[in-house]
């Protein structure tokens, strides 16, 4: 937290690593503002899946499917693609809204693209090979750092270790996070003071307002020119 610039630097190189569409994001950088003019000053404040220990994305999705969400041995909450190849698109909707409307952050989404649920991975396929993920590789200010928490020589746990830290989430919403932030003022900050965007509206499923094709509409809005995925 203050470290961020708010250049967004992180989105572009997640959107870039892992594809992700226009309009939609795994992460991005949000901001509140504080004060009275001329006393006034913005905090940009960094945006993602919390990979909660008791994922409530986890249980709607087991719940109201076939438990395509599910958490890896190292914490990282995922999606089973696999689980969803023989369900209908009337079913898989069901369970990405469930899970959609379970996520406090709005850090599920639909990919408009595929139609399939989305999410951060903490760039899995980066961290299986050693490497960080493109969020924090490519963060200027260094204001995200990744690393193995129950490691106590690591860079991340002698910074928790040496700076007051909060969740953004109330324990009570997710039994715990995977994300710390150092520099947050207020225990936990209410997200809905929080500007700059959006992820798409759960009641989008229901007004057809998600296409699969190049033209993506997102509340009734329509690129001028189609985008080219390189399909």
């Amino acid at each position: 937290m203050r470290r961020c610039i708010g250049c967004n630097a992180c989105t572009v190189a997640c959107k870039a690593e892992n594809e992700v569409p226009l309009g939609v994001w795994r992460t991005h950088v949000r901001f509140y503002e504080k004060g009275r003019y001329p006393y006034v000053k913005r905090h940009f404040f960094p945006i993602l899946c919390d990979h909660c220990e008791e994922a409530p994305c986890i249980e709607a999705s087991e719940n109201n499917g076939v438990g395509s969400f599910y958490k890896t041995d190292d914490g990282i909450v995922l999606i089973d693609y696999k689980k969803l190849e023989k369900r209908t698109p009337a079913q898989i909707k069901t369970e990405t809204k469930a899970a959609i409307e379970s996520c406090p952050l709005e850090a599920v989404f639909i990919n408009p693209l595929t139609n399939l649920p989305d999410k951060c991975t903490f760039c899995s396929h980066r961290v299986e090979k050693g490497l960080v993920p493109a969020c924090a590789q490519t963060c200027i200010g260094r204001a995200r750092v990744f690393g193995d928490i129950s490691d106590r020589k690591s860079v991340v746990a002698k910074l928790i270790a040496s700076n007051p830290t909060r969740t953004l989430m109330p324990a009570d919403d997710g039994g715990g996070s995977g994300v710390y932030y150092i520099g947050l003022e207020a225990g936990h900050i209410d997200y809905e003071a929080l500007k700059g965007g959006r992820q798409i509206d759960p009641k989008d499923f229901d007004n057809d307002i998600i296409s699969q094709s190049t033209g993506t509409v997102f509340k009734g809005w329509t690129p001028n020119t189609p985008v080219n995925h390189g399909k």
